[in-house]
């Protein structure tokens, strides 16, 4: 007992400090748990939002660029007006030529009386070729400009659709992250009901810990009052020994006494009957 008690109540403790640290170790973990869920949530939900403004933003360069596309097709419709314009001009011009050749050719056959409408004739011939020139520069600006527009309409055309694709593939991320957020709110979830179950058993331990303590000491209390009683049996067990010898002692001393008596008892009828021959003897 003495020996077994002192190692029970040691068990008890090193058992007891074991739980306390399984006990801290798991709440740290929980917490820990609990931070890097917070973390996954806050970066998906900044991933989220980012995506989202990148969507917004590919919305409003789409629409932009579909604005400016429709503006190039207007002006391009504006240069084949002008186009035809210049064509126009270029077919008055020839005509009105021909009209200043005839007129020139009227002239001279007028003679004198023909020279001043010569003279005008000239002039609209020299204005009918610079109306034919202007007109043919003109139609080749609109020939350069109508390129320029095609251009840059087939340009923005491309544009569009590389930004409508753009925005289907950020709208395509935004969904993936918003399932990627939910999938991370769940994980966390998760994580905290494991924290919560962590704590839970971390608070049980530690009960368990305090139990154990408490084990510990009633084992000692109890080794303690286990030793008092060892010592009080062993104090009993002398003095029975005490007493046993000394009731060997009082047995002896009373097999002398009745020995003695015995002997005694011998003597005295020994004496009596001596008494008893003597007084015979004298009566006789």
């Amino acid at each position: 007992m003495r020996r077994r008690n002192p190692s029970m109540a040691e068990a008890s403790r090193g058992e007891s400090a074991k739980a306390a640290d399984q006990a801290e170790s798991l709440r740290v973990r929980a917490e820990l748990m609990q931070a890097d869920a917070a973390r996954l949530v806050a970066a998906a939900e900044r991933g989220r939002e980012r995506v989202a403004r990148a969507s917004q933003t590919l919305r409003a360069v789409g629409e932009e660029v579909r604005s400016t596309a429709a503006t190039v097709a207007g002006l391009s419709g504006m240069s084949e007006r002008i186009g035809v314009f210049a064509q126009t001009i270029a077919r008055i011009a020839r005509q009105t030529h021909l009209l200043a050749l005839n007129a020139a050719i009227e002239a001279a056959r007028a003679e004198e009386h023909g020279e001043g409408f010569a003279v005008v004739a000239d002039e609209v011939r020299a204005l009918a070729g610079e109306a034919g020139r202007s007109a043919r520069d003109v139609a080749e600006l609109v020939s350069e400009l109508r390129a320029g527009i095609d251009a840059a309409a087939r340009a923005m055309h491309s544009g569009e659709t590389k930004v409508r694709d753009i925005g289907a593939v950020a709208a395509e991320a935004d969904a993936a992250l918003q399932e990627l957020h939910q999938g991370i709110e769940l994980v966390g979830d998760l994580v905290n009901a494991t924290a919560e179950v962590s704590r839970s058993q971390a608070q049980r331990l530690a009960d368990l810990a305090k139990s154990l303590e408490q084990v510990a000491a009633i084992s000692s209390a109890s080794s303690q009052r286990a030793d008092g009683a060892a010592a009080a049996t062993q104090a009993e067990i002398t003095s029975m020994g005490d007493l046993t010898a000394t009731s060997q002692q009082l047995a002896q001393l009373a097999e002398r006494l009745r020995a003695s008596i015995a002997r005694f008892s011998v003597l005295t009828r020994e004496q009596e009957t001596g008494q008893r021959a003597a007084t015979r003897a004298a009566a006789d």
